[in-house]
């Protein structure tokens, strides 16, 4: 498996699976039910939310990866997205934004180099948008590690799941639901990493430990997961840690389609 570079980013159709092992699932943990209950309920109220993520480590070559942006929900989920994505490369730091609102995808990126010059920016001018549509690796899903899939946390809940308190985070009292799974996929796409629950031939498995810490409203502030890659054949294991912050439940998000004149066809 091969971190997406800026290019890939931007251009939104690498879907990477990489599939392994097998899960075994344990007697399904109850205490998830009443997060996941809560995320619909944000789903279903076209809600919102503000994320960051940090990333680091995985199968090379891959490089430290942080994000931020929102999410604008429907009822299946998330329907809009806006994220802005920092990677530091070999080459320099490399900076991408992109805009999804159903299968509409707006992007621009760029590497620099250490002293300001452009290694590779997409569309060719600056401050320009690409534009394209159905681009499969843009789609938010049920296969995404992350704090607020409801696919994930049901696959947690399955797995022995447990609960404990979570302390204090940033001002507010938490609940930690915390367990480990072993998918026989781990994988990456442009909306985040994901897993599967079957084999269909790849290179890549393992186990996912996580964390969530959730409010007394049952709505995440905090996700922790670190994902060992695992070759069938065997070998040293790869080890990524991620961590996702939540803010803002609620807060009116605005997520709209960059002007038509910065709009091009370029990829």
């Amino acid at each position: 498996m091969k971190r997406m570079s800026v290019a890939l980013v931007v251009a939104g159709l690498l879907s990477v699976t990489i599939p392994g092992g097998a899960a075994h699932a344990a007697p399904e943990s109850k205490s998830l039910d009443s997060v996941v209950k809560a995320i619909k309920k944000q789903f279903a109220k076209k809600s919102s939310v503000r994320f960051s993520v940090k990333r680091r480590g995985g199968p090379p070559a891959t490089w430290d990866m942080k994000a931020s942006g929102a999410y604008r929900f429907r009822a299946s989920g998330v329907y809009a997205a806006d994220t802005t994505e920092i990677t530091q490369e070999p080459k320099g730091t490399g900076r991408s934004r992109g805009i999804s609102i159903g299968r509409e995808f707006y992007s621009q990126a760029y590497v620099r180099s250490k002293d300001g010059k452009y290694i590779w920016k997409l569309p060719a001018t600056v401050g320009k948008w690409t534009y394209g549509r159905n681009f499969a690796g843009v789609i938010w899903g049920e296969d995404l590690i992350h704090g607020i899939n409801p696919g994930f946390l049901k696959l947690g809940a399955s797995h022995g799941a447990t609960s404990a308190d979570g302390g204090t985070f940033e001002g507010v009292k938490t609940t930690l639901h915390s367990g480990t799974v072993a998918v026989p996929e781990l994988g990456e796409r442009q909306a985040g990493m994901t897993f599967g629950t079957e084999e269909e031939g790849g290179s890549w498995s393992g186990p996912i430990t996580w964390k969530l810490w959730v409010g007394p409203d049952n709505l995440p502030r905090r996700f922790h997961a670190i994902m060992r890659f695992t070759r069938p054949e065997g070998g040293d294991a790869e080890t990524m840690t991620m961590n996702i912050i939540y803010r803002g439940w609620g807060t009116p998000v605005r997520i709209t389609a960059p002007p038509k004149h910065l709009i091009t066809d370029e990829w």
